[in-house]
Order: C-alpha cells, then structure tokens, then sequence
C-alpha cells in the first residue's frame, strides 16, 4: 500500500470516526454509493449493539460487507490477531456477505491491487473465510449447535445476518457472541434480518432498545436501484400480512398463522440433509407448480422424509420449473431445436423414487390428476378438494405438535410458514402443501390422512 492509498483511507476512517459520515469511504474506498436509508443505519449505528429490520432488497448485505471493510482497514496494523465475524443460520446465507466484500475489494481501483494476498485470500471451506494481506481475517459461520464455532475467539466486529428465526438467539447473543468482543474497545455485534414474527429477535430488538443501541426498519421502496414496479406488482397479489412484513420490514403478530408457532417444533439448527441410507424407509411428497412459465415463485417442491429416525426427519428438499412431462420436454426441445430443457417434473419424481424406493404422495388437485395418471405405478394421488385440504392441514398441524418430525432449518419453508393462513388466496403455498402432502401418511394417535380414496 502506498502512502497516497494510505492517506486517502486514513482521511476517509477518520471521518467516520469523528463525523461519523461514511461519504468519503463510500466515494474513495469502496466506490459504492449508498441509498439514503443505508446512510441512516451507517451513520447512526455506533453502539455496542444495533439492529437493522428492513423489507428484502433494502440492501442491508451491502452495508454489512462495508462494515467489515472499514473495521479491517481501521485496525489493519493488528495483522493476524484481528478478525470479523459474519454469523448465519445457514453457510448459504452466511457466505452472501463474503460474496458482496470481494466485489467489492475487486470494483474498487483503491483496493483491489493490494488488499487480498496473490492467491485470493477466499477460502469457501471446511470453514469459509476471507484472508486479507495484513493476515487479518473475516470468518463466516453457522449458528449450528449454539454457534459453538465461534466460542473462544475474539473478534472485532460481528454482523448476525438473517437471524430472525434462530431458536437459541438470545443464548446465542448472551453466551457466545458479545463475550466474543472484549479485546478491542471499538468492537460492535450488528442484528440485522427481516423481521418473521414476534421471534426472539423481536425481543432482542426491545432490549438493544432499551439499552440504547440504533434499531431502524425500512422499506423495500428506499432502496432506488432495485425495480419498483416489481414491488407494486408483489403487493397487488400479497395478503397485507406478507406486504407488511417482507416489503415493509414490519414486525408482524403471527398469532393467527396456522404454522408460526410451529416452527421452533419442526427446525432442529443441528441437523443437516443426507443421502440415502440403504435399507431405511422414505416418504417422499410433490406439489406441483400450476404452470412452468408462471411465477418463480410456483414451483414443484418435493420432501423427502426418513421414516427409520425417530423422530422422522426431512432428509431431502427439491424446487425447480421444469416441464411436466417427459412428452412436454421432448416438444419443447424439438420447437426450439436445441436441449432447452434437460428434464421433466415427471422424470425427477421417477429419479427420486427410484434412488430411495420411497412411498410416494402427489397432489393430484384439478390439472395435478394429469400428472398422477402418468406416475401412478409409483406414486398415491392426495386431492384438496371438497373440504379435504383443511383435514390435511390440520393433520399436519398434529405432526408438528406431536414432535413426529425434525428438519435442517429450510428457509423457503420456514418464510411460509410465518405468514401462512387457511385463506391463502394470495400466499405462497408450494412448500407447506408440499410437506401437507409427504406428511399425510404419518400415523398420530392411530389417525393417518391416507389418499383420495382413503
């Protein structure tokens, strides 16, 4: 680094620290502007503790990654012994943050000749992290097991991502994070997530409030780079519950919600997908999108659930758009003239079927009968209609009460199941009728929802 680079970093953490304005990192560091509302949390967030409860696509990675930046930088004379923290409830979510600091080391013509060693400096595993030059280093971990990966190592600063529908937060926070920042005086441990609910992040939110620390909502709309319109077309067909909290960031009363308070029953932090076992017994349960060229959200989802674990555990979740048919995949390709598409919803359920031997449940509702005419040989039709879809949900409602079933934290499940509701006109739906449907066989007090005959 040489001493006009130097100088313009000094010049640009000074300002922080003594105006706290972020315009100078922003404009010369970092070359990334931020939005108004991003401003607002940078400039206000200087506590101990601070909290972040925006709508998706407000833009909180961003500021995260340019938080972890100004600290390394700040305390880069520390060398080795400095260290940052981004902790997730999944290393998928985790490693979103590590993604946004390299781009932004790489776009910025002050950093990215010098920052990170000739080798990258990315590691993605066993454990994923960042080497800076100076032998600093950012650290992304799970919360798995009461995030015990980040017991005994101290760090400067600490950004919990995504963390609304941790179980264990408030141990984890207490026990293992804020004990994590006793060696350097500046240090800070950032919340940050949209809101699921009245969760324990909702209530650590109250208590960083009351002790004093930055807490700050915003709505998808202050972020200016993203497409407006798409939100306007999301809210004309979203209930005013899903509105208020993916867009507007809005802590939520999940109260009536048929699956909220069933979470923490269903999602066990410490468990992880797995392969098939030979000689163990699978359920294996499909609802199927309503139309390929729809909604990415309307997907075909499938679960695949272990019945030889007691309790019995999701062991395998699929979600594509794909063709229905392996008929409607060869017309496709043959119209195009090339392999557009390289499989079938159809073919998928046959692959999956055949790897576990799996009993296999399909929704067979109004155009999904088509579907189970085809995989009839291996799969049980389960219909919706004439009342039978509150039967199916109740009965899940008792698997997840009952205890009968554990799953790795899935987070397309998990963010419908938040919001779900026996309306649900205008929800997403694809992954709970999906685990309704691989559920409907599990026996509870002797009682077992079967098929459409049953």
């Amino acid at each position: 680094m040489n001493e006009q680079i130097f100088n313009i970093i000094a010049f640009a953490i000074k300002q922080i620290v003594e105006r706290r304005d972020w315009s100078a990192f922003d404009d010369l560091v970092v070359c990334n502007k931020s939005h108004d509302g991003q401003k607002d949390w940078l400039t206000n967030s200087v506590a101990k503790e601070n909290l972040l409860h925006p709508g998706n696509g407000f833009g909180k990675t961003v500021i995260l990654a340019k938080k972890h930046l100004y600290y390394i930088l700040k305390h880069f004379a520390a060398g080795e012994k400095y260290k940052t923290l981004n902790i997730a409830i999944t290393t998928d979510q985790a490693v979103l943050v590590q993604a946004v600091i390299v781009r932004l080391i790489k776009d910025s013509p002050l950093l990215k000749s010098w920052l990170l060693p000739k080798d990258g400096g990315v590691v993605k595993f066993p454990v994923p992290r960042i080497r800076y030059i100076n032998g600093a280093t950012t650290e992304f971990k799970t919360t798995k097991r009461k995030a015990e990966s980040a017991e005994g190592i101290e760090y400067g600063y600490i950004s919990a991502d995504e963390i609304a529908l941790e179980q264990h937060l408030e141990f984890i926070r207490d026990k293992i994070l804020l004990p994590r920042l006793r060696a350097w005086p500046d240090s800070q441990l950032d919340f940050s997530a949209t809101p699921k609910g009245l969760t324990a992040y909702y209530r650590i939110m109250l208590d960083i409030e009351r002790r004093g620390g930055f807490i700050r909502g915003g709505s998808s709309y202050e972020n200016p780079y993203i497409d407006h319109k798409l939100l306007d077309y999301q809210k004309s067909s979203w209930s005013q519950a899903k509105i208020d909290q993916i867009i507007m960031g809005l802590f939520i009363d999940t109260a009536e919600m048929m699956f909220a308070s069933r979470i923490e029953k269903l999602f066990d932090n410490n468990l992880s997908f797995e392969e098939v076992d030979t000689g163990h017994k699978y359920l294996e349960g499909w609802d199927l999108a309503r139309g390929r060229k729809g909604s990415i959200s309307d997907q075909t989802v499938g679960y695949r659930i272990d019945k030889d674990l007691k309790p019995y555990q999701i062991v395998k979740r699929w979600g594509f758009q794909k063709p229905w048919t392996e008929k409607e995949r060869e017309n496709i390709n043959n119209s195009f003239g090339d392999k557009v598409e390289d499989s079938s919803i159809e073919r998928e359920i046959r692959r999956a079927q055949y790897e576990s031997g799996a009993d296999v449940y399909l929704d067979s509702t109004g155009v999904g009968d088509t579907l189970y005419g085809m995989l009839q040989d291996i799969a049980r039709p389960i219909d919706f209609r004439g009342g039978r879809k509150d039967i199916i949900l109740d009965h899940l409602q008792l698997v997840l009460d009952s205890g009968s079933l554990k799953a790795p934290f899935i987070p397309e499940l998990a963010d419908e199941m938040t919001v779900y509701q026996r309306d649900d006109k205008n929800l997403d739906t694809d992954n709970v009728m999906a685990l309704a449907i691989a559920c409907s066989s599990i026996k509870i007090g002797g009682r077992v929802i079967g098929t459409v005959d049953g």
